[in-house]
């Protein structure tokens, strides 16, 4: 391996009575070929004991996959939502994984979710609500802007509500829960570039 990464953004702790209290953490790494190029996955890492020791978890059957993040469905199910470098796509990245993180199922590109088109793409943050639902926050544009929240009530199969956040230049962003059930999203965005600043919005849920 060369390049290797946590996240960025949070992990999960599974809920599931299978895994109940597994702590999984998205991560990616670069596996070097001989002729010096280097291939690209998304992976997890996983903890059965608090944190105390770790495991390596499934990666992404295909390379091409960096930053993700990951969400349990209400199946038990694990969501990998990722970034990829295939310019010939602009959305972004799903696998699914049936045994808490231990193994991937195949790649497939989630229409509705925008991504840059320009490599290297851009980070993205999914979280599920403690009501069920799952969010996710990107810049929904072929360039870095546009930074826009979208909530699924169907386990990301369809994402039918959409809130801009900042409709300029806007990067990476990570979402969390408050105590009162409102949503924070912290995000880089500006006037003439994406990292001008880091801004704080909070908002209810519709």
């Amino acid at each position: 391996w060369g390049w290797y990464a946590t996240g960025p953004c949070t992990g999960v702790e599974v809920q599931s009575s299978a895994c109940k209290g597994r702590l999984l953490i998205p991560c990616n790494h670069s596996e070097f070929e001989p002729d010096g190029q280097f291939r690209l996955y998304a992976h997890v890492v996983y903890s059965d004991d608090h944190g105390r020791t770790w495991r390596l978890g499934g990666q992404t059957p295909v390379d091409g996959f960096d930053e993700c993040q990951a969400a349990e469905l209400r199946d038990g199910r694990i969501m990998l939502n990722m970034r990829h470098y295939d310019l010939a796509q602009n959305t972004r990245g799903v696998a699914e994984s049936k045994d808490a993180g231990a193994s991937w199922g195949p790649v497939r590109y989630d229409q509705t979710l925008i991504e840059d088109v320009r490599s290297p793409g851009c980070q993205g943050s999914l979280l599920r609500h403690p009501d069920g639902r799952l969010l996710f926050s990107n810049p929904a544009s072929a360039t870095r802007e546009r930074m826009t929240v979208r909530v699924s009530g169907d386990d990301g199969a369809t994402w039918p509500v959409a809130k801009t956040l900042h409709a300029g230049p806007a990067a990476y962003s990570c979402l969390a829960v408050l105590p009162d059930g409102r949503v924070a999203c912290l995000y880089e965005c500006g006037s003439e570039h994406p990292y001008e600043t880091i801004r704080l919005a909070t908002f209810t849920l519709p």
